[in-house]
């Protein structure tokens, strides 16, 4: 119970004043957390951090992944050698190897997707701001220095992420629908999902039909008697 009175001081950083909107909703309504601010774009972050009194700053910065994306790094290096003891928590709207690559680059220590749960993302913000790791299953997505060791030694790490997206595709097209028939129930094209398909059979090395059906078996996403 001691850690649910404990107040985390956090800051949100989202392109999307809806989705900012949103995020002040989930923690205003949770106790533990304050909001000391929050911005639109990384540089206006780096703005507000750095000259900021110790009394306002954060101790977890929930940032979305793409404002690095379209601003670079280097705001994200000067976050961090302004306040070193920041934790970087970034946000994702898909998880892909190269997203991994660019949060463990900016040395964030986590980062998980957009669409988690609200429980899941307050779990991860505890988390971050008490530098624990990912063993205690929470929505965090991974922990950076897990996932360094993890790009150093499984070589096939990268082709295995897929997207939410070609998940999706993946499991109805192992129950056995067509092309046609999961384009009409994700009320995508067919050229989209023909995309999606090609992409996911390339990340994984698959070949054929029956090897994804096995595949998507062995990861629980459908019934064996499928």
């Amino acid at each position: 119970m001691g850690q649910g009175k404990r107040i985390i001081p956090i800051f949100l950083a989202d392109g999307n004043a809806l989705f900012r909107s949103g995020l002040r909703a989930v923690f205003s309504a949770e106790n533990g957390f304050q909001i000391l601010g929050e911005a639109c774009s990384a540089a206006e972050t780096l703005a507000r951090l750095t000259g900021a009194s110790n009394t306002m700053i954060p101790q977890v910065v929930i940032m979305d992944l793409a404002l690095l994306e379209a601003e670079g790094q280097q705001l994200a290096f000067a976050l961090r050698q302004a306040h070193p003891s920041l934790a970087l928590l970034f946000l994702t709207r898909e998880d892909s190897p190269e997203h991994l690559q660019l949060a463990i680059a900016a040395g964030a220590r986590g980062y998980m997707l957009k669409d988690s749960k609200p429980a899941q993302l307050i779990a991860a913000v505890r988390e971050a701001a008490n530098g624990l790791d990912d063993r205690n299953p929470s929505g965090l997505s991974q922990i950076v220095p897990d996932l360094q060791a993890l790009a150093k030694t499984n070589e096939g790490y990268a082709r295995a992420v897929l997207t939410n997206r070609e998940q999706e595709v993946m499991k109805l097209l192992a129950e056995g629908r067509t092309v046609r028939e999961v384009a009409s129930e994700l009320s995508l094209s067919i050229k989209t999902i023909e995309a999606h398909k090609l992409n996911l059979m390339r990340k994984l090395d698959i070949h054929n039909r029956a090897t994804l059906v096995e595949y998507a078996i062995q990861r629980g996403l459908v019934p064996a008697q499928v």
